[in-house]
């Protein structure tokens, strides 16, 4: 009984340091811990979508607006275009179709001229106007109570050809097809003619086409749609 009285002092006060020796560690260790810096997390960017540093640019193309604008004199909008080789050196050509801004193709009195032009491509990436008719292109109430006749234009190989529809229970066609004469680099009527048909038997179509044999040398400037099918 005498020695646990004496030693539990001892053996107190020694716990008593230990633990106070282990806080002291403790505390030590939790200070000495350098804290880490807060990164901001790195923003990337999703295809297609602009930062910060990105800067907006649009590059002009063979078919873009700003290249086709210089050809469409004021008072006109372009109705149509097509691509496709006109003169036979691999690059890209243009024909455009316009129209009058004030045209109201609703109406069966609009006889208006519709400008086609033919536009080259330059290595450059630009075009240049080669040639111009007035004529070529029927006026929007030229196909009768068929509407509009005018379908489009077709390219292949420098020759180019002018689609029209129209009638009414008689039905019609008419393709009028230019080809590219290198010698002078000019493009001449190299064909023209169409179906006709009735709407109540469309399966006896008759058709009819002409060629230089008939017409002889046309300049596609000097084209005139009525004056051909007045003849």
């Amino acid at each position: 009984m005498i020695y646990t009285i004496k030693k539990a002092p001892c053996l107190v006060v020694i716990l008593w340091l230990g633990a106070a020796a282990c806080q002291s560690n403790s505390t030590k260790s939790e200070t000495d811990t350098p804290a880490t810096a807060a990164t901001a997390p790195t923003q990337k960017a999703t295809p297609g979508e602009k930062t910060a540093n990105s800067a907006a640019y649009v590059s002009a193309t063979p078919d873009s607006a700003q290249q086709l604008a210089p050809f469409i004199p004021a008072g006109y909008k372009l109705l149509d275009a097509t691509s496709g080789d006109l003169n036979l050196d691999a690059l890209p050509d243009k024909v455009l179709v316009l129209q009058k801004l004030n045209a109201d193709t609703t109406t069966m009195g609009d006889t208006l001229n519709r400008p086609l032009l033919l536009l080259i491509g330059e290595p450059n990436h630009r075009y240049r106007l080669a040639a111009r008719n007035e004529r070529a292109v029927m006026c929007s109430s030229c196909g009768g109570m068929m509407g509009d006749p005018y379908q489009g234009i077709t390219i292949k190989k420098g020759f180019f050809s002018v689609e029209h529809y129209g009638g009414s229970a008689w039905r019609w066609t008419h393709i009028t097809t230019f080809k590219y004469a290198p010698v002078d680099q000019q493009w001449y009527l190299h064909r023209e003619g169409g179906d006709s048909f009735h709407a109540a038997d469309p399966e006896k179509v008759e058709t009819h086409i002409e060629t230089t044999k008939d017409f002889g040398r046309i300049a596609f400037p000097d084209y005139d749609y009525e004056a051909r099918l007045a003849e």
